[in-house]
């Protein structure tokens, strides 16, 4: 990581009283790169002040460098603008800008107050602010709402965020009805925030906790698509399955999927099971209650990316649909599942030993000894199909369409089966199987039979 070289120009101080950096703050200030020394000393030169603000500080006070870095300044962005002509107008109407510097990008925003939130999403406007103080009292939590003078090594923290960093608490800054009404989705990130950096579920405050109670009909309101991006966060968290257990019990779920969830006890005893499963086994755990159709429906409504719907569709399309204990089923059933084999059956056995209705003890074992077997095997010698049509018409005399193929799947089929590695292995077996003369409709399918 890049030591700064360079000394800082005092920028204009803040209307707060503040700290000196913590140990933590102060590693992450020797190890701020020179590329961002250039931007503060520019707007500092300027006759601006300019502080980190946001998770960058959060993130310091925990030890870990973060990923990115926001800057906030009391220029206003049409001066940004002309200071740094080559800057990207990110929202420019909310007063942020991107400031690039070297290979970096800076996110740099206005200090700025709001007024009402018609929509529970965004103020109907905006005002330009001189006062650090007034734009940290306009931020969510207070975790988030800390700020860093970089050249005076000065930590401002109005809202007691390292004491809930400490203690790991979420805290709304001010009155949290009134946050949230605000912006709704602060109640998702609220939860967010509660598997922030570490294997620990972190708590919510009471009155934020009663407040998202209050009001988490809100959600409805939001764009579904930022639903779900902080929903995928929270369903990628390493607790994520203690957070959507505290999302149940709050009600806030249902908001969220837009749907009733019947099952909520049984749920909440199977998500003690699912520590293993990523985010789109999670959400099919959580949405199993409902015929695979409204599944697919409130994943489309979430305006779920294709590639995460697709892996949905997998789950729910193969579910119950298990393997004997054979080495050429087994085989199958792995290249099938691809990367979603070992995932498919932790999800079989989260719903027999908690959801489904009648399962016998030997269905659950089943699913055990599966993993166990599909363990053992070793890789495919060749993990794509060894023939092609024009080798096996001229092997079978066959013209082109549906019975080649048909013949042609089946064979691919038994590549897999008996992990044939070359052409003379699938010829030999080629001879041995009964094709000719036979109706091309029984012939196995490449699938889970």
């Amino acid at each position: 990581m890049e030591i700064s070289l360079q000394n800082y120009e005092f920028g204009k101080e803040s209307d707060l009283e503040g700290m000196p950096l913590t140990d933590s703050i102060n590693q992450f200030v020797d190890q701020l790169p020179n590329e961002l020394a250039f931007v503060l000393n520019k707007i500092s030169l300027a006759s601006g002040g300019a502080w980190l603000v946001g998770g960058a500080v959060r993130d310091a006070a925990l030890g870990i460098y973060p990923n990115d870095i926001d800057i906030a300044t009391d220029l206003e962005p049409e001066r940004l603008l002309s200071i740094f002509p080559d800057s990207i107008e990110t929202g420019i109407a909310f007063g942020t800008i991107t400031i690039r510097s070297g290979e970096y990008h800076f996110q740099t925003t206005t200090l700025r107050s709001e007024d009402n939130y018609s929509d529970n999403r965004r103020p109907n406007s905006v005002n330009w602010e001189t006062s650090l103080k007034s734009d940290l009292e306009r931020r969510d939590f207070t975790i988030n709402a800390m700020a860093i003078d970089v050249a005076r090594r000065i930590l401002y923290d109005p809202h007691d965020g390292l004491i809930d960093l400490e203690y790991k608490i979420i805290r709304c800054v001010g009155i949290p009805m009134q946050r949230i009404s605000e912006d709704a989705l602060r109640m998702l990130r609220a939860y967010r925030f509660l598997g922030h950096r570490g294997n620990k579920v972190w708590q919510l405050e009471s009155q934020l906790q009663n407040a998202i109670k209050n009001n988490s009909f809100l959600i409805k309101g939001l764009a579904r698509e930022r639903i779900w991006q902080e929903l995928k966060k929270i369903l990628n968290s390493n607790v994520a399955c203690e957070i959507v257990g505290k999302m149940l019990e709050n009600d806030i779920l249902e908001n969220i999927l837009n749907c009733n969830i019947d099952n909520k006890s049984q749920l909440k005893t199977a998500l003690n099971d699912s520590k293993l499963l990523d985010y789109i086994s999670l959400l099919v755990l959580i949405l199993n209650h409902l015929p695979n159709s409204e599944i697919i429906k409130v994943c489309q409504s979430l305006k779920i990316p294709n590639k995460d719907l697709k892996m949905v569709r997998k789950t729910i399309d193969y579910q119950g649909k298990l393997p004997n204990i054979a080495v050429p089923e087994l085989r199958v059933f792995r290249y099938l599942l691809s990367e979603r084999c070992m995932q498919q059956l932790q999800y079989e056995l989260i719903i027999r030993k908690n959801l489904l209705v009648n399962t016998e003890e030997i269905d659950y074992l089943h699913v055990i000894s599966i993993i166990d077997e599909i363990q053992k095997l070793k890789p495919l010698k060749k993990d794509h199909q060894i023939i092609d049509g024009h080798w096996l018409m001229a092997a079978t005399n066959l013209a082109q369409g549906e019975r080649l193929g048909r013949l042609k799947e089946w064979l691919y089929r038994l590549q897999i089966e008996h992990d044939l590695s070359n052409i003379h292995e699938v010829s030999e077996l080629l001879c041995k199987i009964q094709w000719l003369d036979v109706d091309f409709q029984s012939w196995p399918k490449l699938s889970l039979l």
